[in-house]
């Protein structure tokens, strides 16, 4: 009588990997289309911290780009919690950002009526007139990085943070809200609160200086 002899069970993972291996993967970094890439080399991709879990990849089949977390090929990252709903994510810092170009607006009008009635009040009693300086440059853009920072680490924590968002978060503040937005999937209204709020305060300070 012969014995029979099993293989023995794939371990965890390997089997599917060898199914992701025969697909043929597209990705997208800085805005361009990258690939085609093997399962296996996306993990790589992956575990080199090159792309993320919310990168957008596509193969033949799908009907259209998808965050790496929503295919198949979630299964071949470690494991983490999904992100949380953006209805739990507080908005407290964004609409600070929004409404700022206003508040600095008001606050360079205000500085700008008071030289000006201080030059008229030292020219009549021929005084030497000494204006107050305005807003250092750096003030603003310490506090609106100051800002975009804090959110940015919100929404990392919340689970929805990227390379992207944490540079336009310090550096880019119209730019930071609009994707901010289009990352939670809500509408733009504090990206356009803060457009309106520096054309507003545009036009306050300029009608002080004129």
């Amino acid at each position: 009588m012969t014995e029979e002899f099993s293989a023995p069970p794939p371990l965890p993972g390997v089997e599917g990997a060898k199914k992701h291996d025969l697909k043929q993967w597209y990705y997208v970094v800085n805005g361009a289309r990258q690939g085609p890439e093997t399962a296996v080399a996306i993990k790589t991709l992956l575990d080199n911290r090159e792309i993320e879990t919310d990168t957008q990849v596509w193969r033949k089949g799908m009907p259209e780009w998808k965050s790496l977390r929503e295919t198949d090929l979630a299964e071949l990252v470690a494991a983490e919690p999904p992100a949380i709903s953006s209805q739990q994510i507080g908005s407290s810092y964004v609409w600070t950002l929004a409404l700022l170009p206003l508040v600095f607006g008001v606050i360079e009008a205000a500085i700008s009526a008071s030289n000006q009635e201080a030059a008229v009040r030292s020219l009549a009693l021929g005084f030497p007139y000494h204006p107050i300086r305005g807003l250092p440059y750096q003030v603003p853009v310490l506090i609106n990085a100051c800002l975009g920072w804090l959110d940015d680490r919100r929404l990392k924590q919340a689970g929805y943070g990227s390379r992207l968002t944490r540079v336009a978060a310090v550096l880019f503040t119209p730019i930071y809200l609009f994707l901010r937005a289009k990352r939670l999937k809500q509408r733009p209204y504090y990206a356009v609160t803060w457009i309106i709020s520096m054309v507003i305060g545009f036009l306050i300070y300029a009608s002080v200086e004129d």
